[in-house]
């Protein structure tokens, strides 16, 4: 009841700073026994959960994260609620999260040393909720059998145990079928006879010679805690916490304010903590990625090289690559995109597309060579007549990549890094081509041929 009463209260506040909710229900109690999908989660009579859709992003001006943020808000006026967990949906764009994973034995050290960090890294504006991954103790009775009782009954504590658990969550005694359907028939002690202490005392069990016992008769109820279930990783028992990051912040600053966060706790030798989660995911996948860059631009250099026919030609071509790194790091700094993982993917994108470029100015100037100009002229000609060409190509994915990276519908969170990374650094690269690349290609050139008049002579 006291439940049902703080969620009507929730229910009302969320759904006043929230207009945008579509529809809202949320459900509480302890899930029953022949309820499989309820008892995988989470559940008990002092436990709410809650779903939220608040509907298309067209028709909301505030992203989920800010809605988020409100909901946070309104359950932090309530000082009953113990945890509160607000995680966004499935989808793209959702809130990143740092997780740090606390490995060791006892379960009051853990709690202790999880407990301090919560507390610290609540407190910083890096994050907007912390909460820890393991559940806390859940009174409860249980039945401490007498052992010598049961053995003068004819019983040991394994039928007893089934006895008290098949009166309390029921047993399947048979089926019943209708219609090709199959239905389970379980049978158990009705409600009223089954929700107080004197109840469970009255539990009646039959002895091997048909003789009815209670439970009292063979032992007495306790009250108790049950411990939380226990989380392995690695063979080690591990305790994690989630931070989600605050709206605005980088995940690198989060980690790096969860490192000295750490740094600053006493934390006892027998237990190792390290940073997980979103982070450790992104350091594999950007090493990856870094490789897959680096490859790439191997291949590119082999494959313009064998066609050259020259080493110095697709020296020069590659000189764009650097200046294209350039204009993407601006272009997230000025515009405040984060270099996630699609920005990857649209770095690999600009490297065939910058060194196109350059092999279409370098090509025409050795073109030009051959048909009697010098150097400079070469060069002045290739880039006057690869002008055009140049920012054609360069124009076309420039604005063709624009509803991209300013997309702001459904879904653009995941895509903007990519547009923005394409659009601003194909956008300097391509400056570079038309200045530096000319003038590189001339001072190698005029080099090159001063050796080979020093040759011949």
């Amino acid at each position: 009841d006291v439940t049902a009463d703080f969620a009507e209260k929730l229910y009302a506040d969320i759904c006043k700073d929230v207009p945008e909710i579509v529809t809202c229900t949320y459900s509480f109690g302890q899930a029953d026994a022949n309820n499989a999908f309820a008892t995988m989660q989470n559940n008990g009579a002092n436990i709410i959960s809650m779903y939220v859709n608040v509907g298309s992003m067209a028709k909301r001006s505030r992203s989920t994260l800010e809605i988020a943020d409100v909901v946070r808000a309104d359950i932090r006026k309530y000082p009953e609620v113990k945890k509160a967990n607000v995680s966004l949906g499935m989808g793209v764009g959702g809130a990143t999260s740092v997780k740090v994973e606390i490995y060791g034995y006892d379960f009051a050290t853990t709690d202790r040393v999880a407990n301090d960090l919560i507390s610290k890294m609540s407190g910083h504006p890096s994050f907007s909720q912390v909460i820890s991954g393991r559940d806390e103790y859940v009174p409860g009775y249980e039945i401490d059998f007498d052992r010598t009782k049961l053995a003068l009954n004819g019983l040991n504590s394994s039928t007893a145990g089934a006895a008290f658990s098949a009166a309390m969550s029921g047993s399947v005694a048979s089926f019943y079928r209708e219609d090709g359907e199959e239905y389970n028939i379980r049978v158990r002690y009705a409600p009223e006879f089954r929700t107080s202490i004197e109840d469970i005392e009255n539990i009646v069990v039959y002895t091997p010679a048909g003789r009815p016992v209670r439970m009292k008769e063979l032992g007495q109820v306790v009250e108790t805690k049950v411990p939380p279930t226990i989380v392995r990783k690695d063979r080690s028992r591990v305790l994690t916490i989630t931070a989600m990051v605050a709206r605005g912040a980088a995940l690198s600053e989060a980690v790096a304010a969860t490192q000295r966060i750490i740094s600053e706790t006493d934390i006892p030798s027998e237990l190792s903590v390290r940073i997980a989660g979103d982070h450790e995911e992104k350091q594999k996948m950007f090493s990856d990625m870094m490789l897959l860059i680096v490859l790439i631009i191997l291949l590119v250099y082999i494959v313009m090289a064998s066609q050259f026919e020259s080493f110095m030609s697709p020296f020069v071509i590659m000189f764009s690559v650097p200046f294209a790194f350039t204009g993407v790091l601006l272009g997230l700094g000025l515009t405040g995109t984060a270099l996630g993982v699609m920005g990857m993917v649209g770095i690999i994108i600009l490297l065939g597309i910058v060194v196109k470029n350059g092999i279409v100015l370098i090509d025409y100037t050795i073109l030009c060579r051959e048909r009697g100009m010098n150097v400079i002229d070469a060069s002045v000609t290739a880039a006057r007549s690869r002008l055009r060409p140049i920012l054609m190509t360069t124009l076309t994915t420039v604005l063709g990549m624009l509803p991209m990276a300013l997309g702001r519908g459904e879904g653009s969170e995941m895509w903007r890094s990519l547009g923005m990374t394409v659009c601003w650094g194909l956008s300097v690269s391509t400056l570079i081509t038309l200045i530096l690349i000319p003038a590189v290609y001339c001072i190698f050139a005029t080099r090159q041929e001063k050796r080979m008049a020093r040759k011949k002579k």
